[in-house]
């Protein structure tokens, strides 16, 4: 599940955990980490940013739009 506005705000980088390794994420970049983290979808921020990134390499925009 991809948080709501990701891929505008990562249009900005092009992997959360190198953004997050350069600490260049915003608060609510962060927040969006921290919430997954607080939902147990992921163990650790680190793991969130990887998690957000393999989804943008799974997910083809296109066809998850469509629904295909």
């Amino acid at each position: 599940m991809t948080p709501e506005g990701s891929s505008s705000e990562q249009s900005q980088f092009k992997s959360w955990r190198q953004a997050l390794a350069d600490k260049r994420l915003t608060h609510d970049q962060l927040a969006v980490l921290e919430k997954m983290v607080q939902d147990g979808e992921a163990d650790s921020i680190e793991a969130a940013a990887a998690r957000l990134d393999w989804q943008d390499t799974v997910i083809n925009p296109e066809e998850h739009m469509y629904g295909f």
